[in-house]
């Protein structure tokens, strides 16, 4: 498709270089935006064509005089901006560095506060949720959410699965309240309602952007280039580009997407379908939605990496500045041709087939009566999935109901092929078989929909027939049962039990709906007091045992507190429960929280003994250069001696300083790990009580208490 002539209603260059991804609109005076943006590692730019010179810690840009310079002494991570405090409609500016987060006051030059994170800064963004009223400065970090009122106070915390990407406020459940959705590397949208995961998405690669669509539409964009929407919870559409997405924009009455290499094209909302594109000068930073031109209209903002910044109206793309003659012919009106024209090509195709197999059925091969191309009107696609316990996958069997063969498959399935969503199995001629075999191998435990597409016909045909097919894994299909007594396991090793109110009938249809079976199961009898189902992973051979009392008892046993987390999670769904309360005991998980624990404290100490010692070095320093100058008009022996002192102490600094980058990436893997396990921990309980899982952990850790942690995974509180 040819570039579009969208023209943008405003231009300007910025004279810097900008970070991708950390760029921000903001109003300091409460009115007139201004464009803020990373220009280098600790630099911040503030663009304010509007408003006078900005004063105080910023400086004025000597390549630009709408620009000021604020120059930090940490990296910057993350920008963000939104009206923090309840006395004033200011926008306060909340600038992220690895490990710390400070909301600066542009209009007043003055710090609402400085805060410590050390679970690290990934994403920021400013704005309120469920029964947060007032708007929070929220923090993604490396396996955590923090919410901090203006004042710097925590409002809330919680822990997450992988580290933080992207986040939105958004009413999800359409109940009036917005929830907090989360997009983490873990490849999942989680919904945060009132300190409680309430939901999760899980899709095919870590999750880069989100944005709010309307009421009940909000669009997501993933690392392996796919973009899409979800309306109430379910994917309306999603397509895959071989770019990245920077952002997302809902613009005029189209979804607006900017691409890493500057690409920025608009798509229909219902379908994905491209309208329009433009393509910038150099690589995207950031794409923005803002009244940039205070006309009280938002225009969709691009920035390149060049500092190029291209406005664009939502409600007239197609016109631009020197746009006086109208097109005979627009880009929709070209693309609705060209698609025309490629179904009418495909039409014909398959018009010539169907010609070609009439022909083949009237007039058959002499030595062979069975035509090349023709294909009996009762074939029918067979497809089933078996477990395979010595490969450790599953095997999808591809056959057809009579002599036809199945010469070459292609299956589509989201997250269980490493290369991609697609495997293509093309065996050769020497090796066709009446049963194509596909070996999958699921990685998460999430229901998957499998769609075939097989080319069917005889093996000497020259055509074959496309059938199609979409089979669904069940979320725990990679779990085979164990008829095999001996290889019960041990019901002293970990578990966890809990007390539900269900007939055991509906226990059984839970179990034939979550795992795939051979056979399904059923009670003993109507009077049963007990069903016990036995299985086995593929993965790793490790046993899981569930056992169900009538009672309302009910026991999990298994290694592994994520697949029971995973279980009760998926019970609770099935049998509507709003709350549950459990015991568990997992040994290993218990063992390891106990070791970072001791990492995360050790680590704490070593990065205190670090700083003081850099500070100290760093007064010597200090001290050292303005005697080597003095040295230098009466004594040139002693003048050296001195720089010889501070070029030793700048080696020992540099030293020091990977000694600490070393000590602070072996803190953060720890605090990820542990808070994984308080997760998981949460995740074997419903409702209130997960919430307070995650409200004790949360106290427990501030006070370095791990036997209060080990009690908390244990009941669910730290008593």
């Amino acid at each position: 498709m040819n570039v579009s002539t969208v023209q943008p209603v405003f231009k300007l260059e910025l004279n810097h270089k900008v970070n991708p991804g950390i760029v921000t609109l903001a109003k300091y005076d409460g009115t007139h935006a201004c464009l803020t943006a990373s220009a280098g590692y600790d630099k911040i730019i503030i663009h304010h064509p509007h408003v006078g010179a900005i004063t105080g810690r910023a400086q004025i840009s000597e390549n630009h005089r709408e620009i000021s310079e604020l120059n930090l002494s940490q990296a910057v991570i993350a920008l963000a901006a939104g009206p923090l405090r309840p006395d004033t409609n200011r926008d306060i500016l909340l600038i992220g560095s690895p490990t710390q987060i400070l909301a600066y006051d542009v209009h007043d030059n003055s710090d609402l506060f400085f805060k410590e994170a050390p679970d690290g800064v990934n994403v920021i963004v400013a704005g309120s949720f469920g029964k947060y009223t007032k708007t929070l400065a929220i923090v993604g970090g490396n396996s955590s959410v923090l919410g901090l009122t203006w004042e710097g106070n925590e409002a809330f915390w919680n822990v997450v699965g992988g580290k933080v990407t992207a986040m939105i406020t958004f009413d999800f459940d359409r109940d009036g309240e917005s929830e907090l959705i989360v997009g983490s590397e873990d490849s999942f949208i989680r919904v945060l309602k009132n300190n409680q995961f309430v939901a999760e998405i899980a899709e095919t690669g870590p999750v880069v952007c989100l944005s709010v669509i309307s009421d009940v539409r909000f669009a997501y964009g993933l690392a392996n280039g796919t973009i899409g929407i979800y309306e109430d919870g379910v994917r309306l559409w999603r397509v895959k580009s071989k770019q990245n997405a920077i952002s997302l924009q809902w613009s005029g009455e189209a979804l607006a997407c900017c691409w890493s290499n500057g690409r920025v094209d608009w798509r229909d909302g219902s379908s994905g379908r491209v309208l329009r594109r433009v393509q910038m000068r150099a690589s995207a930073a950031a794409m923005l939605l803002a009244d940039y031109r205070a006309l009280g209209t938002p225009d969709l903002v691009c920035v390149s990496v060049r500092g190029e910044v291209l406005g664009y109206s939502p409600t007239q793309e197609s016109s631009g500045f020197n746009d006086t003659t109208k097109n005979p012919a627009t880009e929709e009106d070209r693309l609705a041709i060209t698609e025309l024209l490629n179904k009418k090509q495909a039409l014909m195709l398959e018009l010539q087939h169907y010609e070609a197999n009439a022909a083949s059925a009237v007039m058959p091969d002499l030595e062979d009566d069975r035509p090349t191309t023709a294909m009996p009107t009762n074939t029918r696609l067979q497809v089933a999935v078996v477990h395979s316990l010595d490969e450790g996958c599953l095997n999808l069997a591809i056959s057809t109901n009579n002599e036809t063969i199945v010469r070459a498959a292609l299956i589509l399935a989201e997250g269980i092929f490493e290369s991609g969503e697609t495997l293509a199995r093309h065996p050769p001629l020497s090796q066709i078989r009446p049963i194509l075999h596909v070996p999958l191998h699921p990685p998460r435990d999430v229901p998957v929909d499998v769609h075939i597409k097989a080319l069917v016909g005889y093996p000497n045909s020259e055509q074959y027939h496309i059938f199609e097919m979409t089979k669904q894994l069940p979320r725990f299909a990679m779990y085979t049962m164990n008829y095999n007594a001996t290889n019960r396991i041990n019901y002293n090793s970990s578990y966890v039990t809990f007390q539900i109110t269900e007939r055991l009938q509906r226990i059984c249809i839970w179990a034939n709906q979550n795992f795939l079976l051979e056979n399904e199961l059923e009670l003993n009898s109507e009077d049963a007091k007990e069903f016990h189902v036995n299985l086995t992973c593929l993965r790793d051979q490790s046993t899981l045992d569930m056992n169900f009392n009538v009672d309302g008892n009910v026991k999990i046993t298994t290694s592994d507190m994520r697949l029971a987390g995973d279980l009760v999670q998926s019970l609770a769904v099935f049998l509507n429960l709003t709350d549950l309360k459990s015991t568990a005991n997992f040994v290993e998980a218990e063992k390891k929280l106990r070791e970072e624990m001791e990492n995360a404290s050790q680590a704490g100490e070593m990065r205190s003994r670090l700083a003081a010692e850099t500070a100290e070095r760093a007064q010597l320093i200090t001290a050292l250069l303005p005697a080597a100058q003095d040295a230098a008009s009466y004594d040139l022996k002693e003048m050296l001696n001195r720089y010889k002192e501070v070029v030793m102490l700048n080696e020992e600094l540099i030293a020091a300083c990977h000694v600490r980058r070393a000590t602070q990436e072996h803190a953060v893997a720890s605090l990820k790990t542990l808070h994984t396990i308080l997760q998981q921990a949460a995740r074997l309980r419903v409702g209130k009580y997960s919430k307070a899982v995650v409200s004790a952990s949360r106290n427990a850790v501030k006070e370095n208490n791990v036997e209060a942690l080990i009690k908390i995974i244990q009941v669910g509180e730290s008593l």
